[in-house]
């Protein structure tokens, strides 16, 4: 029950911060060019933003995973070496 409940805050608040960033479009008329182009901008900005956080999520992972390999790979030739 508490991973849902910190899961759902956590989800929350990366809501609040794209909502908070995004510019205000609801003062023009709809289908107007330039409710489109600022709707598409605030599509776009979001887009980034997004690409960025998977970006730097996939670089640590990547390097989580070199590293354990390594250590593994460490402890197989200190016991081939033992041997």
């Amino acid at each position: 029950m508490k991973k849902i409940f910190l899961i759902t805050i956590f989800y929350l608040f990366s809501i609040i911060n794209l909502i908070a960033d995004e510019h205000k479009c609801s003062g023009m008329k709809k289908l107007s060019k330039e409710y489109l182009a600022c709707t598409a901008k605030n599509i776009k900005e979001g887009a980034v933003k997004k690409k960025d956080q998977v970006k730097e999520g996939s670089i640590k992972k990547t390097n989580q995973i070199k590293e354990s390999t390594k250590k593994i790979l460490n402890k197989v030739k200190t016991k081939i070496k033992k041997d």
